[in-house]
Formats: structure tokens, C-alpha cells, sequence
């Protein structure tokens, strides 16, 4: 039996569509004869939405468009049987060791600094914490880190102080245990805001360096 889990984020055909697709081989014998049996199940992405899937070969097409929903094709020459649901607990027992494999989703963390400074506000301050707990859910992990500004000063100043940031919370991320090859250091100056904004323009929501645990 040849089962694929495909999660779903896009339209496409089975063969060729984005997304995600794990792949479990198991061969039924009958009558002497290796029979296989490809089984495609789709599911909703961890935001919960949900794409579409085609399973098409020489016998026809049938399309997936529910979460949960399964299709069996037994031949090339055969058509791929009609739509069925399938139970989450039973999706989880077939493809447990492809969904415990699945990487989690990314986990963003925003650090706010006082104005014109490399000062954490006091509400981030504990942020540090909340990142090495994404981090421990990891079997691999890999960190972006990109530091802003808000858009008074020149972009020189601004440039220096967004590295600064994003410096002073790497260097955060180190001192507790986090490998810096495992980090990816990125600044922005007053250039490429969260909040856009006119130039001249003191926007707390600015002074912040992004950290992405994916």
C-alpha cells in the first residue's frame, strides 16, 4: 500500500502540486502477486485553510477539495475511487511517523527598543524566554533575526542602530544556549518598517527587531 498525505496551501495536480507531500510504501501480497495501493489524503494546513488536490492517471481525475477526504487509486488504467472522508484518528495512526517528521510552523517574536537606543522595553525583556521555549519544541531549528528602526535620523545612524538591535538580541539568544551558526543576522535601517510610515516619523511599533524561529 502506497499512501500520501498531501497538506494543502495550493491547487494542483497530485504529481506536480506545492505543498507537502509524505510518502509511506507498504506492498500487499495477493495471489502470489505484489499489489500496491496508492491512498491520498487531504488536510488543512496549520493556519486551517484548505487547497485543493488532483489525482488523475490513465482511467481519469477525481479532486479533493474537503479536509479529511481521501482517494484511493488501485491501477494506472483504473479511475481513482470517488472522494471519502477518513478519520483524524486515523490519519494520525497511518501517518505518524511522516506528520511527527512534519516541521513546525515558523514562530515570530517582535522585540520593541526604547527610543534611539539598544534598550529592550520592559515588555520584551522576558521575550527571551518564549523564544528558546519555540526553540526546545525543535528537533532543528534555524533563527532569523532583522533589526528596524522608526524613520527619524539619517540612514546612516539608523543603518548602525538596526544592527545594533539585532546584535544585542542574537548576543541575547547566545548567552542562553543558542548556537550562533544557527542564526541568521539581518538590518534594515529606517528602510522596510513594520509599520510604514513618512520619513521623520518617531513610531514605537518601529524600533523593534523581528525574530523568526523556524
Amino acid at each position: 500500500m502506497h499512501e500520501i498525505l498531501y497538506t494543502a496551501g495550493k491547487s494542483g495536480h497530485a504529481m506536480s502540486c506545492g505543498g507537502i507531500v509524505f510518502v509511506l510504501l507498504l506492498l500487499l501480497f495477493a495471489s502470489g502477486c505484489a499489489t500496491i495501493k496508492d491512498t491520498v489524503v487531504l488536510v488543512q494546513d496549520a493556519d486551517g485553510k484548505v487547497g485543493q488536490l488532483t489525482v488523475a492517471n490513465n482511467g481519469g481525475s477525481k479532486t479533493l477539495t474537503v479536509p479529511n477526504t481521501m482517494i484511493e487509486v488501485t491501477g494506472s488504467e483504473k479511475s481513482p475511487s470517488d472522494p471519502k472522508q477518513i478519520d483524524q484518528s486515523k490519519i494520525d495512526v497511518l501517518f505518524a511517523e511522516s506528520i511527527d517528521a512534519w516541521p513546525a510552523e515558523p514562530v515570530i517574536f517582535l522585540f520593541y527598543f526604547l527610543h534611539n537606543s539598544t534598550d529592550l522595553v520592559t515588555e520584551s525583556k522576558s521575550d527571551i524566554v518564549e523564544v528558546i521555549s519555540a526553540v526546545n519544541k525543535r528537533k532543528f531549528y534555524e533563527i532569523s533575526i532583522v533589526g528596524h528602526t522608526d524613520t527619524t535620523g539619517t540612514d546612516e545612524h539608523n543603518m548602525g542602530l538596526s544592527n545594533a538591535r539585532a546584535e544585542a538580541v542574537r548576543d541575547a539568544l547566545i548567552a542562553q544556549g543558542i548556537r550562533s551558526d544557527r542564526i541568521n543576522l539581518r538590518y534594515h535601517g529606517k528602510w522596510d518598517p513594520i509599520v510604514p510610515t513618512g520619513d521623520n516619523v518617531s513610531e514605537p511599533r518601529n524600533r523593534v527587531v523581528e525574530v523568526v524561529v523556524k
